[in-house]
């Protein structure tokens, strides 16, 4: 594995690619990772052979199709919205927690990779050998945000991916990465409207950025498959009457729940509705009240590291939700919360929620 410094990304700021439609002036405010590319190009073509190979191979830079992304960081007032054009394959990407680094195994980019924290909420279903090939930058259940500064440059990082937050002014901002030549990347899987269509759009991006568009067709491919075979098997009159869920991620003063977004558009795939899917947001924290209004068909528990029963007995003891019809029928369930943000594992995610509310059907 090869962990390279040199900056792979230009920020789309009034270039004559014409990639770019539009230039904000505050892109140009500072100096651009555009700049400091074209300072790193020159650099290693004076250099000589040694720095040709830190650069990859140089007949492969020359095929590359520039790419350009725009990072929904207004999202949740964490920043301004970003664009990039990349120029030229990152080599050494950090992802944090499962849910991103499962893009990555999945694709094949293990030797893209310098390395990866787990986070609290890991891939319990999805398995790649992969995974315990590249470093684990943290101990399992802490955050990238326990990760030093020093520490990510360190792992010689071009490319992080993560949530909004990774990005924030108090972790690893725009400042921050385009002085030290880190390409940012927020999934549009992540957005409060998420659905499929955006999980499709992260494969079909990243396997530009990466190269592997063909590796990345064919998830997106088998991922539609899955999804038809569960939509054949449910049939017409499970997804006109769906069985109401409530997505129970955690909290006990107040319960943290899945809404609309990916999480909301999976349960819908699989013959169910969130109860809170007039919230017009992925996730949010509704009052326990609410949740005994709306009195859930089934609960389905967030499973953060293999093993939901502290959550299970919790509801089953919780005042609350104790005498919840979903409760006393015994209708609790699971589902891996790293595949139901959107990940490698979300189609199938869809699949074995299926199977768990109608086992009569599969």
């Amino acid at each position: 594995m090869r962990n390279k410094k040199l900056v792979i990304l230009t920020m789309a700021a009034c270039m004559t690619t014409g990639l770019v439609a539009g230039c904000g002036a505050k892109s140009a405010d500072t100096a651009t990772p555009a700049e400091t590319a074209a300072e790193s190009t020159a650099a290693a073509e004076e250099s000589g052979a040694e720095e040709t190979e830190a650069a990859g191979d140089s007949t492969a830079d020359e095929a590359y199709e520039p790419v350009t992304i725009t990072l929904n960081l207004e999202r949740s007032g964490l920043g301004e919205n970003v664009e990039y054009t990349f120029t030229k394959k990152p080599s050494a990407v950090v992802a944090s927690g499962d849910q991103m680094a499962d893009f990555f195994f999945d694709l094949g980019l293990e030797d893209q990779m310098a390395g990866y924290t787990k986070g609290s909420c890991w891939s319990t279903v999805s398995q790649y050998p992969a995974r315990d090939q590249v470093p684990q930058l943290l101990e399992a259940g802490k955050g990238i945000s326990n990760l030093s500064k020093e520490e990510l440059v360190a792992t010689g990082c071009d490319f992080l991916m993560g949530w909004d937050s990774v990005f924030s002014d108090k972790n690893f901002g725009k400042e921050f990465c385009d002085a030290n030549g880190i390409a940012m990347y927020f999934p549009y899987v992540c957005s409060d409207k998420a659905t499929f269509e955006d999980l499709y759009k992260d494969y079909e991006t990243l396997g530009k950025i990466f190269q592997v568009e063909d590796v990345a067709s064919e998830k997106i491919q088998a991922m539609k498959d899955t999804l038809q075979e569960v939509k054949d098997t449910l049939g017409d009159d499970v997804y006109q009457n769906p069985v109401t869920v409530f997505a129970y991620d955690s909290g006990e003063d107040a319960p943290f729940t899945a809404c609309q977004g990916m999480p909301g558009d999976i349960i819908k795939l699989a013959g169910g509705i969130s109860i809170f899917d007039d919230i017009e947001a992925g996730w949010a924290t509704p009052s326990w009240e609410e949740v005994v209004e709306r009195d859930p068909d089934v609960i389905l528990i967030l499973d953060y590291t293999g093993d939901i029963s502290e959550k299970k007995n919790f509801l089953e003891t919780n005042e609350f939700t104790k005498d919840l019809r979903a409760v006393k029928e015994g209708k609790i369930y699971s589902a891996c919360c790293s595949d139901m943000q959107g990940s490698a594992g979300s189609a199938e995610a869809v699949k074995e929620i299926a199977k768990q509310l109608y086992p009569d059907k599969f």
